[in-house]
Formats: structure tokens, C-alpha cells, sequence
């Protein structure tokens, strides 16, 4: 949108019942024709959206869409009301309300619309107190509708009448008017039309909600996630480089023919929503609509600019009543559809209620990742009732916290809002205690980190009481304690702020409590006074496990952690081929490999034996525990130092 044009933009849609002057109208206020096609020329109705810019002065334009007014084209009306911010209700003054005028009205409140305009056409076709009849007849219908207390302007196009107070009407609704949809998270882009452009190539048109597109953008197509890239904007006519939120636009995709643009896709930024065939949401029943129980329903349901059939279900309630409002759940039949929560939608049945029309109710988006739960679980509606609250930081709390010991991973977080990554995080942070993150990307319920703490704890003192002897627990052994749908990453975030604590003690692969110590019984004292003794007494050529095990008369299963023990208490050193030397024969071992080696330079394998004096059963382990020391390193038939041992 030009420079000039400082005022957020606004979209302001027309309603009503066909033939009541809708296109005529706009053409007098614009100056535009939006009835474009043939068959509309010939036929003298509205088939297809039109379009057109209207300058109210001082900065103030409002991008105009013309809805048809037929009963079979409220598809139609619908796919254009979608991307509104306030709505010019046309009543011809000849005719009064119409059904179109009743359900035209109903969907807007259904959408969400809060501000508009009635304009009472065709005022000189009328006679004063036909006039004044339909008059009354609209504000009596506006009555309680989001058009309560709007002016009501009467008009005749043809000759001019009221056209000025309408303008004026119209731009004191739009300064009070608030942009209805998004004008922050992913940009997005229903598209309503296309056509192909020579030399340009495919080109689809909406309205924009979200952040800006920009020429050069790379975009993605949903539901079927083919990509393409922005190669040209226009607003109403005008090329830019940039379109904002609010704006009707023009996008010039590259590299996506023109049969994959039809009406009802959705142009995004590349990854940055998520596909549902389901969601829950708040429902909004018509009046005229008949209640409908707990068996789902099959409906016709319209968003955005997509048709799909789906079948919706309530929550927490066996049905809603006519007039109600309620939670629900919808299921999507066919492709899924890219939502974010507050989208609005419209249902209809597949006939014509007694009012003329087909629409059954409508709502709002709470949630498009709905949990597995019954739709009758309490808690799944207490969480419905906190997402609809409009408080993005409950909300995302809600989130976390239903997922449990899962986890609420940021970015999954943003997909399901639309929230930037950065604004979740900061969201998060100031929504209280009952949730905290595990490192930057991972949010958990604070009670349900407490518990896999419980449960962390409580599985390290359970092994240490059944293996007492042992240093700690292995990582990935204490990591299978925990339920399968802890992530990875929960676990290690989890494990470094117990040992952040103090609580465990965290070596190599293995945890332990930080108040455990491996430990022997008083029999296992006496075996391992009896091990330690005969270590020393046979200095380098110790036993074997098979001959200890026969010696004192014990089975190796018993012998293994206690000689285990005393490897790590430093009374015995393990050597390759399972051999444990008494510590002390090891270090005057050493002293004098390092002392020949040291004045000699080398030493070669027979040498070395003899200076083991003992047979190849023990040499060989013996020098292979030196290299693996890093204190030697075998070059061909010869040992030489690998490093110089300090004070040396």
C-alpha cells in the first residue's frame, strides 16, 4: 500500500440479500464496477468476489469486498467475509429483510465482526412509509446482532441520495473499527481468485492477514506443501514491494502452474504451520439451527476461502442447543486444513432450514492439535475454557502442561499458535511457576519435572541398594526408568540440574546418588582382605578369576564386584585378559620401565619380558596396561616412552 496511506488498512465487506443494490452501491462510492464478468454483466447479479479500493480522505482507505447475495453463492459470501474488518449491511428499502439479509447478518456474527454500517438502498423505489417500515424492520434485526446501534443510512444509488452521509458514516466506523484478524505471526493468504498473467505467469489474489509478504519471498502452498517464490505484489492496482496485513493483494508466484492455485489454498511462509484434520473449538449454534447431540454431525464446513466436508462433535456436554454456545470437536474430511487458533469458520447443514438458509453455526479456533482424550474428559474442557480466554501466556501454559512428561518443545509451541519462537519463550517466562523450561528449547509442567526428578532419584537408590558395590548407575540404564515419552532431552536437562543441586554426582557414563558410596558387607570385607593379601603375595603373576573363584571357594558372580571394588579403591589395577596386580607390584613395575627407557631410549620386547620376569601369559597384559596408560607406545618390536612422566 502507498506511503501516503498511514492508517492501518482495513477491509470492509458488503452483506445482503441479492439484487438489493450491493455492487450498484459500491459503484458509487468507489467508482468502481466490481461485477467483472460477463454472466454478471448479463444476468445483472453479483457470481464472484469483487473488489475495489475506497478513499474516505485524510489517509483513510478501506479495501471493499463485494459478496454475492444468492442463497446458492453464500460459499462465496463467505470465502470474501472471512478476511473483513467491519461489514456494510445492504437492505433495499423496497423489500425490506430478506432471508440472504437474515443469514448474510448470522455469519458475520458467526465470523466475529463487531463494527458496520446499514445502508437502506433503493430509497427511491419506496414511498416514505415503505421507507420507515424497512427502517424499523433492520434495526429491529440488528437489534441483537453485532450490528446493534449502527447508523442506519438511507441511499438511492441512482440519484445520489445519502451517499455523502454514507461515506461519513463509514469512516466514523472505521475509526472506531479494530483490526479483526492477525496482523502478527505467519503471513497468510487465502486465495479467492486466480488468473494467469502473460509474462508474469500465475497470479492468485486475497486478503493478507499476518506479517507482511515481500517480493523475492519464498511461499508455501498448504495443504499440499508445494513451494514457490514471490515474484511480483499489487494492491489495487498499485505495484509494491511489500504488502501489509489488512490489505487486499495480488501475488505473482513463480514456479507453481497456475491448475495448483485454486481457491481455497493458503499461501504461507515456508514450515510455519501445521497441517490438522482436526481441531476443537468455541461453537456459536444459530437460533434456527436444529440441536445436535453427541453422535457427530456431518456439516459443510467453510474457512478462509477452503470447502470441506467435516463432521463436528461436542465437548464436555452430551449436545449444544439451538442459540447455544459451546465447546466442540471437528474432524475434517479429505485434505487437512493449516489453521491457527482464532480463525473463525462457518458450518451448514446439506438443506435449507426454515429461515431459507443453510448455515448451522459457526466459532472460533481454540486448539489445532487437539489431545487424544474422550471428548466428555472434564479436563479436556477446562483446558478448552483457558485457550478460549484470549491470554496467549494461559494459554501457552495450558499447553505445557497437558503434555506432560513430554514436554512442550518451543518450536511445536509456535506452530500450534503462531506465536514467534522468541515471544513463546518470553511468554512462558513471566506465566508463573507451574512451568520451566529444560534448557532453551523445551518447556515442562513444573509438577511433572518434580515427579521424573522422584522418579530419577528413586531408581538410583533402588540400584544402589541392589548393587552396592557398584560406582553409580549406568546413563542409559537410569534413562529406561523413565516413561518412553520423556524426550531425550528432557532426561539430560533433568540429570544437570539434579547434579547442579547436588543432589547426584555425575561420572563419565555412570550416576549416583550424592550421598551413596559403594560399600562392603562384613563378609564381603573378610573376601576382600583375603584378595587384596593373595594379590600381594603373588606380585606379578596373580591368579586368575576361574582360580581365585576356586580357591576361596566362591562363585565368580560374588568375586567380580568385589574385585571391581578394589580397582576403584585403588588396591588393585586391571590389567588386559581380566588379571587384577596388587597395586603396589604395578608401581615398582613402573618405575623401572620408565627408568630403563628414560637412559635407553627403547626397550625392546625381549628385554622387557625378562625384566617382567614372568611368562607370556602376564607380560603381554602387562605391557598392553602401559600403552593403554598413554606411558608407552610400540613401535614395531620395541617400546618407547609416549610421555614423560612429571619430575622426570
Amino acid at each position: 500500500m502507498p506511503a501516503e496511506h498511514q492508517r492501518p488498512p482495513l477491509i470492509l465487506g458488503t452483506a445482503g440479500h441479492i439484487d438489493h443494490g450491493k455492487t450498484t452501491l459500491i459503484q458509487a462510492l468507489t467508482g468502481v464496477d466490481t461485477d467483472r464478468l460477463p454472466e454478471e454483466k448479463k444476468r445483472g447479479i453479483t457470481i464472484e468476489l469483487g473488489f475495489a479500493p475506497l478513499d474516505l480522505g485524510e489517509g483513510l482507505r478501506l479495501g471493499v469486498v463485494d459478496v454475492p447475495g444468492h442463497e446458492g453463492l453464500v460459499r462465496t459470501m463467505v470465502a470474501g467475509a472471512t478476511g473483513i474488518d467491519l461489514v456494510l449491511l445492504v437492505v433495499a428499502a423496497d423489500e425490506g429483510v430478506m432471508p440472504q439479509t437474515r443469514e448474510h447478518l448470522a455469519i458475520c456474527d458467526l465470523l466475529g465482526l463487531e463494527i458496520g454500517v446499514v445502508a437502506l438502498t433503493k430509497t427511491d423505489l419506496a414511498d416514505d412509509e415503505t421507507r420507515e417500515l424497512a427502517g424499523e424492520e433492520v434495526r429491529e434485526l440488528v437489534e441483537e446482532t453485532c450490528l446493534a446501534g449502527a447508523a442506519v443510512i438511507q441511499v438511492s444509488a441512482q440519484t445520489g441520495t445519502g451517499i455523502p452521509e454514507l461515506r461519513s458514516a463509514l469512516e466514523s466506523a472505521a475509526a472506531e473499527a479494530r483490526a479483526r484478524t492477525p496482523r502478527e505471526g505467519p503471513p497468510r493468504l487465502w486465495v479467492d481468485r486466480r488468473f494467469e498473467m502473460r509474462g508474469f505467469g500465475s497470479v492468485v489474489t486475497g486478503t493478507l492477514i499476518g506479517s507482511p509478504l515481500r517480493v523475492g519471498d519464498t511461499v508455501e502452498l498448504q495443504p499440499s506443501g508445494r513451494t514457490g517464490r514471490i515474484r511480483g505484489l499489487q494492491s489495487f492496482g498499485e505495484t509494491c514491494s511489500e504488502v501489509r496485513a489488512g490489505a487486499r493483494c495480488a501475488v505473482n508466484v513463480q514456479n507453481v502452474p497456475l491448475a495448483e492455485l485454486n481457491r481455497g489454498l493458503l499461501i504461507t511462509a515456508e514450515g510455519a504451520l501445521l497441517r490438522t484434520d482436526r481441531f476443537d473449538a468455541e461453537l456459536s449454534w444459530l437460533p434456527s439451527a436444529p440441536a445436535f447431540g453427541n453422535d457427530p454431525s456431518s456439516v459443510e464446513l467453510l474457512c478462509g476461502t477452503a470447502e470441506r466436508r467435516a463432521r463436528v462433535a461436542p465437548i464436555g456436554t452430551e449436545s449444544i442447543a439451538p442459540g447455544a454456545t459451546g465447546l466442540a470437536r471437528v474432524h475434517v474430511d479429505g485434505e487437512p486444513l493449516a489453521l491457527l487458533p482464532g480463525d473463525r469458520f462457518v458450518l451448514r447443514g446439506f438443506q435449507r432450514g426454515d429461515t431459507g438458509g443453510a448455515t448451522l453455526g459457526g466459532g472460533r479456533v481454540l486448539d489445532v492439535a487437539p489431545p487424544q482424550r474422550r471428548r466428555q474428559d472434564a479436563e479436556l474442557a477446562r483446558e478448552l475454557q483457558l485457550l478460549a480466554g484470549n491470554d496467549p501466556a494461559s494459554g501457552l501454559r495450558a499447553r505445557v502442561l497437558r503434555a506432560g512428561f513430554a514436554g512442550a518443545p518451543v518450536a511445536r509451541l509456535a506452530l500450534e499458535t503462531g506465536l514467534p519462537q522468541e515471544r513463546v519463550r518470553a511468554l512462558l517466562t513471566d506465566s508463573g511457576e507451574e512451568v520451566l523450561p529444560l534448557g532453551r528449547e523445551l518447556w515442562l509442567g513444573k509438577a511433572s519435572a518434580r515427579e521424573l526428578e522422584g522418579r530419577l532419584l528413586s531408581a538410583l537408590r533402588a540400584f544402589h541398594d541392589e548393587h552396592p558395590l557398584e560406582p553409580g548407575m549406568p546413563r542409559a540404564t537410569l534413562r529406561g526408568a523413565l516413561p518412553e515419552n520423556v524426550p531425550v532431552a528432557a532426561f539430560e536437562q533433568l540429570i544437570e540440574g539434579l547434579a547442579g543441586e547436588g543432589r547426584i554426582e555425575v561420572e563419565e557414563k555412570v550416576l549416583r546418588a550424592a550421598d551413596f558410596a559403594p560399600r562392603l558387607s562384613e563378609r564381603e570385607e573378610s573376601i576382600a582382605a583375603r584378595l587384596r593379601s593373595a594379590a600381594k603375595g603373588a606380585g606379578l603373576e596373580p591368579p586368575t578369576v576361574a582360580d581365585w573363584s576356586a580357591e576361596l571357594d566362591l562363585p565368580e558372580r560374588v568375586l567380580r564386584p568385589i574385585l571391581g571394588h578394589l580397582e576403584r579403591d585403588g588396591s588393585l589395577v586391571r590389567a588386559p585378559g581380566e588379571l587384577w596386580f596388587d597395586k603396589g607390584a604395578i608401581d615398582e613395575l613402573r618405575e623401572r620401565v620408565i627408568a630403563h627407557l628414560t637412559e635407553e631410549g627403547e626397550l625392546p620386547t625381549a628385554t622387557y619380558k625378562d625384566m617382567i620376569g614372568t611368562s607370556r601369559k602376564y607380560a603381554v597384559p602387562l605391557m598392553e596396561l602401559f600403552d593403554s596408560e598413554h606411558l608407552t607406545m610400540r613401535k614395531g618390536e620395541v617400546r618407547v616412552l609416549r610421555r614423560r612422566p612429571a619430575g622426570r
